[in-house]
């Protein structure tokens, strides 16, 4: 098992080490200040470079379904972002690339600062874009490593903290990437959104006469499901939670497809990340630093891609287990085992937030 944050150096614009792709890059380390004041900044700097801005605020961390004396009292925050330019070229390879859509900054704290990291475009899109033939693949991993180079650019330009360049665990290697290849002895099919339909599944499908305005029907539909949402009994009683509140899912981005034929929704609730972050956290636990698995705060949102094509409507979302080894496999078998029956309990959860249904 690799350590969280393996640094690696920048050559003329190209990493070195590249055949390895970590899930998250710090990019900013060691910052003395406030997450709200960083995050402000970092949020007008990727305004004026042409950014729409989804979702800046603080998310929930393990305090909220800890003990007094467990609790860490650190904070975490996300950045949830994408552009026009950026959903152009993802989606001209095709509308289901849509799910690649929400780029993601993270920051949190812990005994030496505040960090900044990110969601690493170019492994998250060498995972979603690993069923295209070999040149279209290249195509869209040479793009998204310009994409990734600009965004540390830009979070380089804050005057603030160390400047960085360090991969963090899971890593995974080209191959691994290309193939799908899983972690898990328990992962049904390859790490893919789309080789094996069973990994970004199709929740809700239906004819649809009314072109796009049934597609926005939907959406809508949907987005009443989400603030309505109560929870099962079995999903009230996985875990402690101190707040009915942090039960409820919330819609935290949302971006069309070009053609509107299709739109990206991003969907998070707070026990969700708390849980997840303690989880990846735990065998890292220090008297020092009780949740250092709050720098998995980029794992966020899960993506609900609603779409249509060739008279249908459809509803996909990728299954837990497969989005745990995918930002969550250096937790490692025994952490994943304790909690082995999470990814089940939030599939239903999920499902239920989105159509109102068990």
């Amino acid at each position: 098992m690799k350590t969280l944050f393996s640094v690696v150096l920048i050559c003329s614009g190209l990493f070195l080490f590249a055949s390895e792709h970590g899930m998250y890059l710090r990019t900013n380390a060691d910052i003395q200040g406030n997450i709200s004041n960083i995050s402000e900044q970092i949020t007008e700097k990727l305004t004026a470079a042409g950014y729409e801005i989804f979702f800046a605020d603080k998310i929930a961390t393990p305090d909220i379904i800890s003990e007094k004396d467990k609790k860490c009292g650190f904070h975490t925050g996300l950045i949830i972002f994408s552009s026009d330019e950026y959903v152009n070229n993802l989606t001209s390879f095709g509308n289901k690339y849509l799910a690649a859509a929400f780029l993601k900054i993270g920051l949190f704290e812990n005994p030496d600062g505040m960090q900044i990291l990110i969601a690493d475009p170019e492994t998250v899109n060498r995972i979603i874009f690993n069923d295209l033939p070999e040149e279209k693949y290249n195509q869209i991993i040479v793009y998204s490593k310009n994409v990734k180079e600009k965004i540390i650019d830009l979070l380089h330009s804050l005057p603030v903290g160390k400047k960085v360049i360090e991969i963090g665990s899971p890593i995974r290697s080209n191959g691994a990437l290309r193939k799908g290849a899983k972690d898990m002895m328990m992962m049904v099919g390859p790490m893919t959104f789309f080789k094996d339909k069973n990994q970004f599944k199709t929740i809700f499908s239906a004819d649809n006469k009314s072109g796009k305005s049934g597609l926005n029907r939907l959406k809508s539909r949907i987005e009443e499901n989400i603030r309505n949402f109560e929870p099962s009994e079995n999903d009230k009683k996985y875990y402690q939670t101190e707040s009915p509140e942090n039960l409820k899912w919330k819609i935290v981005g949302e971006v069309y497809a070009p053609d509107s034929t299709a739109v990206l929704l991003g969907i998070i609730r707070d026990r969700t990340t708390a849980l997840s972050f303690h989880i990846a956290g735990m065998k890292r636990e220090t008297d020092n630093n009780k949740c250092p698995g709050i720098d998995h705060v980029c794992a966020y949102p899960i993506e609900v891609l609603v779409s249509m094509e060739n008279g249908k409507l459809s509803v996909q979302t990728p299954r837990e287990m497969f989005r745990m080894d995918m930002y969550f496999w250096d937790a490692g078998k025994w952490a994943f085992m304790k909690f082995m029956n999470l990814p089940k309990m939030l599939d239903k959860s999920v499902i239920k937030a989105i159509l109102n249904e068990e």
